[in-house]
């Protein structure tokens, strides 16, 4: 009983060299096998029951299956002239990949992400078999012509609109875009103004400190610069080049250098609080 019992088993090496079957194709038509594969057993390689395995072969199902296995090209990449991303056919139209997407599925081209017999038969897309995965691959520009001729047609008015939605919506994004650089471009060109500004400030209170060594950095930022953005940006500069140099003095031991901190964010924080009540934000 056993034995007769094994022998109505049949691999899946078995149904690929029957049948011309892919591992994919067994697993899709097929789904779980009678004796799933176990490296402890002696078989290692999934069993299926063969009238199980024949009457599949035999249904609507199967058939088509196998004729899109056999009509399935194999490479690691599409051909030349064709291209599995949607985006390089949004690139050309100005559109979304996802756009894209809706209108190939609007011309029967395209279901469940997949390329439809439709498709292939108008010679627009193929599938393609990587040894791993099945891709769809679309004609860039049999697709483009494809789309282009079915607007003009006012039997599908579906696709039209579909398109001029996507080209809107696209435009839109593109306004979007272009306004953002712009105010990216506008900042980046006030911080350059701005730096230029400190460190011309800060050169000339360097030279007025030399002249009085006894000024405090204070006294002079306010003495430089009557406006209180740039009284803050100044010193907040100036006072890290302070302690940079007193950290760097032999002389100067942990609880001066704490000093030298508290007082600078003392002072900061006058300044920071006159431009708020002038009504400059920090």
């Amino acid at each position: 009983m056993m034995s007769r019992a094994i022998s109505t088993l049949i691999t899946t090496d078995e149904i690929q060299m029957e049948l011309g079957w892919s591992k994919y194709m067994v697993r899709l038509l097929l789904q779980m096998p009678e004796a799933p594969a176990s490296i402890r057993g002696k078989y290692t390689c999934d069993r299926y029951d063969r009238e199980r395995v024949l009457a599949v072969a035999r249904t609507r199902e199967a058939q088509v299956a196998k004729m899109q296995w056999d009509e399935t090209l194999r490479g690691h990449r599409p051909n030349p002239g064709w291209t599995s991303r949607l985006g390089d056919i949004g690139a050309v139209l100005g559109i979304s990949a996802v756009a894209v997407g809706k209108i190939l599925e609007l011309l029967g081209y395209r279901l469940d992400k997949c390329v439809t017999e439709s498709a292939v038969a108008a010679g627009c897309g193929v599938r393609r078999w990587d040894g791993y995965a099945l891709h769809s691959d679309w004609h860039l520009d049999r697709v483009v012509s494809a789309i282009g001729s079915t607007v003009e047609v006012s039997g599908k008015p579906a696709v039209a609109d579909a398109l001029a939605a996507a080209l809107a919506k696209q435009d839109a994004r593109e306004r979007v875009a272009s306004r953002k650089r712009r105010q990216e471009e506008m900042k980046a060109t006030s911080r350059l103004e701005e730096e230029a500004v400190i460190s011309g400030l800060q050169i000339e209170l360097r030279a007025l400190r030399a002249t009085d060594p006894g000024m405090s950095l204070l006294t002079a930022v306010e003495y430089i610069t009557s406006d209180p953005a740039q009284r803050i940006a100044l010193y907040r500069r100036c006072s890290t080049e302070d302690q940079s140099i007193g950290s760097s003095s032999k002389r100067q031991d942990d609880s001066g250098l704490l000093k030298i901190g508290a007082s600078a964010a003392r002072d900061l924080g006058l300044l920071e609080r006159r431009a708020k009540a002038e009504g400059f934000q920090v």
